[in-house]
């Protein structure tokens, strides 16, 4: 039961917005567009179903105070269900009681109305324990707890946000122990895809330089090694495992990856009954239909509709190849400064994927990196870092947020990971303000934790 593995508090206010949610017969739902935010609709999406609860859902581009009232208040008598963001935008709706926050990232204080579920607010990291699908599955299950199999969304939401990197930890591995029994769990190799042959081709997550898009050099590396590329990741002998794995970690340490990424290799993958796909290809998959714009094409598909299958595998290969063409056009035109690295992406929605390969697998550890989309009027920027770097005090979602309000924008997210959206031309601007706090933030004894 969920109040055997959450305390008092937090179960309390869980159940209070499930009765809130269940007093109506229609809701409106807006999720984050990520791979987390997608997961995290799937799961709400369900639960309102089961419930004959009939829903509208959204996704949030736009975090910026102004943006995020005016998409609130598209429907502002609607009771409304928010996923993956909303805690540090709650000051721009105050006044808005009909609304229930289920969020994991940092936030300021406000006199929001409605109930802000932070997992912050019960003692849960919100960067590593619990994200934004964590917080969806959690509700779904204080709706009722039959919502349980809707588990493998939780972690392909946990997934898209690295927080399995070393195996799971905290809530969200709490609740895989609880809720997981009917799971078939294998320590195998962390990619997705048909064959040995397609997963290494599609392979960002690892990235492995000259590998990754690069079909006939897998080819080849594949029959070196005695491999044969048609055997799906499954099919391995133990001994077959153990070469790939081998060979990717070394292929990972020549291209600069730290020990984060050498843990990636492998993984911990999961497989559900009744579920064609494993939590690391559902996270993946929920991922990349999102970044291409087909957010709900996943939702339609695992809400039972077979015909978007085809459909939903198609996005993601193409954003598999768009991602890594664009992460070795980011890797030539990278620019350096003293205490950061910054790089220009070609889409918005790309930005924070190139970052996050480019910083685990491909850069150097010593700085952090920040990529820009230019638009029309705004600018888009993502930041990443590296755990190592969070422990010497670094702070994304603090230089994001001091940064874009110097330059007239706004900003937030993660320790690790963050995100802002500022006025077009001020990039520059930016990256000063940002390499002036990193300095003090990494400099020796300054928020040196460990």
């Amino acid at each position: 039961m969920l109040k055997d593995i959450i305390d008092d508090k937090f179960y309390s206010i869980l159940k209070e917005g499930s009765q809130r949610i269940l007093a109506n017969n229609f809701v409106r739902i807006l999720t984050h567009y990520d791979g987390d935010g997608g997961s995290a609709a799937i799961i709400l999406t369900q639960a309102l179903r089961r419930k004959n609860i009939r829903f509208h859902l959204g996704f949030i581009r736009n975090l910026d105070s102004v943006k995020f009232r005016e998409r609130v208040e598209e429907y502002p008598d609607v009771f409304t269900i928010i996923a993956d963001a909303g805690s540090d935008q709650a000051g721009a709706i105050e006044e808005h009681s009909n609304v229930v926050i289920l969020d994991h990232h940092f936030f300021r204080d406000n006199n929001f109305k409605g109930l802000n579920i932070n997992a912050r607010n019960y003692g849960v990291d919100g960067t590593r324990d619990a994200c934004g699908a964590t917080m969806a599955f959690l509700m779904a299950v204080a709706i009722d707890e039959s919502n349980a199999d809707l588990l493998p969304f939780m972690i392909s939401g946990a997934i898209a946000d690295k927080q399995d990197i070393g195996g799971f930890s905290g809530l969200n591995r709490t609740i895989i122990e609880h809720y997981g029994r009917q799971g078939r769990t294998e320590h195998t190799l962390n990619m997705e895809g048909e064959t040995i042959q397609e997963s290494l081709t599609y392979s960002t997550d690892p990235f492995f330089f000259d590998l990754s898009g690069k079909s006939e050099n897998v080819r080849t590396e594949l029959q070196k090694l005695g491999i044969e590329g048609n055997k799906g990741i499954f099919d391995l002998t133990e001994d077959e495992k153990r070469i790939l794995s081998e060979y990717l970690a070394w292929r990972l340490l020549r291209q600069n990856a730290g020990p984060e990424a050498i843990k990636y290799v492998e993984s911990d993958i999961m497989k559900f009954p009744g579920w064609d796909f494993t939590s690391k290809e559902i996270s993946t998959i929920v991922d990349g239909n999102a970044k291409v714009g087909m957010n709900a094409i996943p939702v339609i598909y695992f809400l039972g509709d077979e015909s978007a299958r085809e459909e939903m595998i198609n996005n993601w290969k193409i954003f598999k190849t768009k991602l890594i063409e664009y992460t070795y056009r980011a890797l030539k035109e990278i620019f350096e400064d003293t205490n950061v690295r910054y790089f220009y992406a070609p889409e918005s929605e790309m930005a924070g994927a190139i970052s996050g390969i480019m910083m685990l697998y491909l850069m150097k550890q010593d700085k952090p990196l920040i990529g820009f989309n230019v638009g029309t009027v705004d600018t888009k920027v993502s930041s990443r870092g590296s755990r190592r770097q969070v422990q010497k005090g670094l702070n994304l979602s603090i230089v994001m947020k001091r940064s874009a309000e110097e330059v007239g924008g706004s900003g937030g997210g993660h320790d690790i990971a963050a995100g802002a959206v500022i006025p077009r031309g001020k990039e520059k601007q930016f990256v000063e303000i940002a390499n002036r706090i990193i300095g003090e933030q990494l400099s020796p004894g300054f928020g040196e934790r460990s």
